[in-house]
């Protein structure tokens, strides 16, 4: 199958909760709010990230404009990209579930 090369971040990073592969720095956040539009995550907590490490996208079945980001450490389900966004030129946003993600050590985040 190949071996999987990830990116180790420098400075605090939130990671996988199951693997701890590094997904994301706490710089990209653009905002964290309670996501209730998608009934798909029962009103998660979600980070909106510029940008995400590490993790590779999936067609998702229930919405055909979303697609499922995954840790490529464990294909842990991390969150959800929005294609339909990107395509009316939208900015680049990655939604990603705060139970998935394991914050920085000394963060308000920290599990």
């Amino acid at each position: 199958m190949g071996r999987v090369f990830v990116i180790e971040l420098e400075g605090p990073a939130y990671t996988c909760i199951e693997c701890h592969t590094h997904i994301g720095v706490p710089s990209d956040i653009i905002s964290k709010e309670i996501e209730e539009v998608f009934d798909i995550h029962d009103n998660d907590i979600i980070y909106d990230f510029s940008r995400l490490f590490n993790t590779f996208l999936a067609e998702n079945t229930f919405y055909s404009a979303l697609h499922s980001i995954f840790c490529v450490g464990c294909a842990n389900i991390i969150g959800i990209y929005n294609i339909s966004q990107v395509d009316e030129g939208g900015p680049t946003t990655y939604w990603a579930m705060r139970k998935r993600l394991h914050g920085p050590e000394g963060s308000d985040d920290e599990v």
